[in-house]
């Protein structure tokens, strides 16, 4: 029996009605699909907006972070600095949205420990990353990862399989 809950809409939009029940990514391309044919101009302003993918990135993220009962985990510890902090946050971000870790942020201290790399080197890129607006500055010392810094960890993910799938 699976622990999995149900979601159930029902949508009226003038004359059109519908009603939606299952797994919430289910129930949610269905509704999408729904809205794009009674309401047309809304598939141009869904290519318009950026809304992250978290079962998307979830998946691209097998393989390069683990979640523990500790928190996330990169698993190398190879990439350069920037790279390492991206995937970090990403990860961190997708482990808050799967219920797998609390909170979507990590302090310096933390991304050191968790990427392997100096608190110093940490420090340094973290300030250009903000002024790039690839992570934001949250709390007292905390960052997490900006929907800028999102779309760049898609491209980022994309390298990485691409340069494994060459070994």
């Amino acid at each position: 029996m699976s622990n999995q809950l149900n979601l159930k809409i029902h949508v009226e939009f003038g004359e059109a009605k519908a009603d939606f029940e299952g797994s919430p990514d289910a129930v949610t391309k269905e509704f999408l699909t729904f809205l794009n044919k009674v309401y047309p101009t809304f598939e141009l302003a869904r290519k318009l907006i950026f809304n992250p993918d978290s079962a998307k990135l979830a998946e691209e993220l097998v393989g390069i972070i683990k979640f523990t009962p500790e928190g996330a985990v990169l698993e190398s510890t190879e990439s350069p600095a920037d790279e390492a902090i991206i995937l970090s946050l990403v990860g961190v971000y997708v482990g808050n949205k799967l219920g797998k870790i609390i909170g979507d942020s990590l302090s310096a201290n933390g991304l050191s420990k968790m990427t392997g790399k100096a608190l110093k080197t940490i420090s340094n890129q973290l300030a250009w990353m903000v002024d790039d607006g690839l992570i934001e500055r949250v709390g007292r010392g905390e960052y997490k990862i900006t929907s800028v810094g999102i779309m760049r960890s898609e491209k980022t993910l994309q390298e990485i399989k691409a340069g494994k799938e060459k070994r």
